[in-house]
């Protein structure tokens, strides 16, 4: 069963040097140190706090459409403070990073993103459609509580 397998002698020194050669043509080199740079978010300002004010306007809102109701206003102080957590959570790990580069959009350039460049209108729509639909039910909501009263 373990019988004995003569190999024939190879000379490895040849393929050795093949195998260097291969290394050398196909490993990368080592790049030169470039500093860190922090991009973060790359969202402006604007659009985190319009963002914020949506969430509001929804919270506001449906505290006005429940009424009195303590276990609403419970919830509805639960779910202000999950938000808070959420955003400044985001915000603490943003700022580990140290100060964040300007966002192209406030350069007036487009924000470069997996599938391309975005322009401004088309950043906004996208990040803030959630939001301003969120507030827009929750008003909605208010007014039909409202005019069922």
């Amino acid at each position: 069963m373990y019988e004995q397998h003569d190999f024939p002698n190879v000379d490895v020194g040849d393929a050795a040097a093949e195998l260097e050669a291969l290394d050398a043509a196909f490993l990368p080199h080592a790049a030169p140190l470039v500093p860190p740079a922090n991009p973060g978010f790359q969202l402006p300002r604007r659009l985190w706090l319009s963002m914020l004010a949506c969430y509001g306007v929804f919270f506001g809102a449906i505290a006005i459409a429940t009424g009195g109701s303590g276990a609403a206003r419970f919830a509805i102080v639960i779910s202000v403070l999950y938000t808070f957590v959420f955003f400044g959570v985001a915000r603490i790990g943003a700022r580990q990073a140290g100060p964040e580069a300007r966002s192209p959009l406030d350069r007036g350039q487009a924000l470069s993103t997996w599938t391309g460049p975005m322009e401004s209108r088309t950043v906004f729509a996208q990040v803030l459609i959630v939001p301003v639909v969120l507030a827009l039910f929750a008003i909605g909501i208010a007014i039909i509580c409202a005019l069922s009263a």
